[in-house]
């Protein structure tokens, strides 16, 4: 199983910094540790760079309209990287869908204390270090919320570690990481590595599909001469 110390290594071949059989100083190992870590975290915030998703559940308690995700949070667990239209939630043994709505759909809304035992409408605020789950209308009973979102890729701690992937990605991570840390080098990372580099991602990108089906909205087919606004999601 590779680590990322090999990674690194070949990362650094790649742009002529170390030879065969070399082994680079602990400095500059620690230096490209962090740049592979800035790396992969970035890639985190890209959905088709991310193999898998995560289903955090919590108990979304009565009368409740906000509810704060993360490690020091009301809801404690994950912050969400971004928060999938698949989330969810169950009342009763059933299943609801919920709709990811932003600030302004939700500022939209007149009367933000209105009370249902089934809510509708999801809003997230990507605060630090938790975010912010806003529900309407205001749930009148506790039900279990499926919050489901991206998992993020994990940051290696030591040159040591084994990186558990699925395949593909050793190929993206040293051919992207090559292209990442050529400049502290002073150097241009060859076109070739370039090219490796963007066609291996891509592949990526193209096995982590979700898809995603094209929907009608239920409101615009199942009504004849009317008006469908596409930005507030309504009938007029």
């Amino acid at each position: 199983m590779a680590t990322v110390g090999d990674q690194i290594n070949g990362a650094l071949r790649l742009i002529g910094q170390l030879a065969e059989g070399e082994v680079p100083s602990a400095e500059t190992s620690a230096d490209c540790l962090t740049a592979f870590n800035q790396m992969i975290d970035s890639w985190s915030t890209e959905r088709l760079s991310v193999f898998s998703t995560q289903d955090q559940t919590f108990t979304w308690p009565s009368a409740t309209a906000s509810r704060t995700v993360g490690p020091t949070g009301q809801l404690v667990g994950t912050r969400p990287v971004a928060v999938d239209e698949s989330t969810y939630f169950v009342l009763n043994g059933i299943s609801y869908p919920l709709s990811i709505v932003n600030q302004d759909q939700y500022n939209a809304i007149a009367l933000k204390t209105a009370t249902s035992t089934i809510p509708q409408v999801l809003w997230v605020n990507m605060d630090m270090p938790d975010a912010t789950l806003t529900v309407f209308p205001v749930p009148s009973s506790s039900f279990t919320l499926h919050l489901v979102s991206v998992t993020p890729l994990t940051q290696p701690a030591t040159l040591a570690t084994s990186l558990v992937i699925p395949p593909g990605y050793l190929r993206a991570f040293r051919f992207n990481l090559a292209v990442e840390i050529a400049n502290e080098f002073g150097v241009e990372a060859p076109p070739t590595v370039k090219r490796v580099a963007d066609h291996s991602k891509r592949n990526l990108k193209s096995i982590n599909n979700p898809m995603d089906v094209m929907q009608m909205p239920s409101a615009l087919v199942s009504r004849r001469n009317c008006n469908f606004n596409i930005f507030s999601g309504m009938t007029l």
